[in-house]
């Protein structure tokens, strides 16, 4: 279904717009569908972090909440899940009361109100926990285990039940053994739990936490540069406040993540040019920050579109779209034959071909807030969540050493 509106003035629309920006994930807004490559870099440089986390201690706060779900006697995957809920949300009112200005407690605006988030920290970080081998289930989804895990116990105990009968002992024996092998089971590496884990829960790792997280990561992830950050404590990755700031020690890591490294900074530049000319398109030439930068890049188009895009495609092994290339190969031309009504035009297109007419913000030019940035700047490629979980461990190791 698709939904519109009729907008009778400038003011109407930003409002209606700004609601649209409000139902969309922080850090995600992609206005001309250049996710598959921002995210194919982000999952090679940071791989099992999203845009959603916030703190390293959800890599523990979810599997202590399951694991302690497993141990129960509930066999109903329903239930399993409202417990669930209603455990997460007990984590986070209790982070809330330790200190309600501490940043990452998930939910914490819908805590205040009394109410709860619909993206739940297990639906966050369950991505993470499968990559960083903490979840042992193969690639199950959440569900998938929940439903898996009920099931194991729903038959333990029917078996439990039934007991040793003295008939067909041969098949009881059969059936002995197989449940052995099923209930032997774990679905969790988890050697930090323990079932009082609630009595001292915070926001902040253990040190036994951090050190067993850093080996994870570092051992299920070898060859990112998150992995390669913690694997050999490099401490100057927290000096940098931007990704672009990494060339400062991008010396420091091995060839494969520097190639890496300086294509999706390439790509980055490209993208930052596209995006001012969108936002001097919506703003009808009257977003001033956008008409000084367009003025500066614009300079350095032969630069900045010197990138080979077919290779960046191949290397993220991105195949399967084409209209994603067309667009950037189109962009790229442009830009090098210095034909800005055509690059504009090009732009246009591309965010009707996504949006559509009505909810293209580039149809509208004028309508939107002048002074307002859309679409995002330099591509970050969740540099600032790998940050903090970097700095959460390192911290929590600091904290002990002392």
């Amino acid at each position: 279904m698709q939904l519109g509106w009729i907008d009778f003035s400038k003011s109407e629309r930003i409002k209606v717009l700004n609601v649209l920006e409000l139902l969309s994930e922080k850090g995600t807004l992609d206005e001309l569908g250049i996710a598959p490559i921002r995210d194919g870099f982000s999952n090679i440089f940071f791989p099992g972090t999203s845009t959603i986390q916030t703190r390293a201690k959800y890599f523990f706060a979810v599997p202590y909440v399951l694991k302690d779900l497993e141990l129960s006697p509930e066999t109903n995957p329903v239930k399993i899940f409202r417990q669930l809920d209603e455990r997460e949300k007990e984590c986070g009112e209790i982070l809330l009361e330790q200190d309600c200005d501490e940043g990452g407690i998930i939910g914490k605006r819908s805590l205040q109100n009394g109410k709860w988030v619909k993206r739940t920290p297990s639906e966050i970080y369950w991505s993470g926990l499968r990559r960083y081998g903490i979840f042992t289930g193969g690639n199950m989804s959440l569900s998938e285990y929940v439903r898996t895990s009920c099931s194991m116990k729903a038959r333990k105990a029917t078996l439990n039940k039934l007991g040793n009968r003295n008939d067909n002992a041969e098949e009881n024996e059969c059936d002995d053994k197989n449940a052995g092998d099923l209930f032997s089971r774990q679905f969790w590496k988890l050697p930090t739990y323990e079932k009082t884990w609630k009595d001292d829960f915070s926001i902040s790792l253990t040190s036994q936490e951090a050190a067993f997280l850093r080996e994870q990561i570092a051992a299920t992830c070898k060859d990112s540069m998150l992995g390669f950050v913690l694997k050999n404590n490099i401490k100057e990755f927290l000096d940098c406040k931007t990704f672009q700031n990494l060339d400062s020690i991008i010396g420091l890591f091995p060839e494969n993540i520097k190639d890496f490294y300086f294509l999706a900074i390439q790509f980055s530049d490209f993208i930052y040019a596209i995006r001012t000319v969108f936002n001097v398109i919506i703003s009808d030439a009257k977003n001033e920050l956008a008409n000084v930068k367009f003025e500066r890049q614009k300079q350095e188009y032969t630069r900045i579109a010197a990138l080979d895009i077919d290779f960046i495609m191949e290397r993220l092994q991105i195949f399967n779209n084409p209209l994603l290339r067309r667009f950037l190969k189109q962009a790229q031309q442009l830009m090098l034959a210095g034909d800005i009504d055509g690059l504009k035009k090009c732009i246009i297109s591309r965010e009707v071909q996504l949006k559509g007419t009505n909810r293209a913000k580039t149809t509208h030019p004028g309508e939107s807030e002048d002074d307002k940035w859309y679409g995002g700047e330099e591509l970050d490629y969740r540099f600032e969540k790998a940050k903090t979980i970097v700095n959460d461990i390192m911290s929590a190791e600091d904290t002990n050493d002392a």
